[in-house]
């Protein structure tokens, strides 16, 4: 598991961060064609470490269950 994080975003999206790469690999399949679109690779030397998203808002419960965390103000 890595580490994740949720916040508010603009009106109608949160945003999430992840560096687990299940989870990954789970948004990937299963949320990118609901509306999950990626904001962000981040990598450190030249290695991949983890991924920003933008969530609707709508999908604020299905996120928190996926990241396993709240969302923080």
């Amino acid at each position: 598991m890595g580490n994740n994080k949720l916040w508010r975003m603009e009106t109608g999206f949160i945003g999430g961060y992840t560096e687990d790469r299940e989870l990954i690999r789970r948004i990937r399949r299963y949320k990118e064609p609901k509306g999950w679109t990626i904001m962000a690779d981040y990598y450190k030397n030249g290695r991949f470490i983890g991924i920003q998203y933008k969530v609707p808002i709508s999908q604020r419960r299905v996120a928190e269950r996926m990241f396993m965390t709240n969302l923080e103000d």
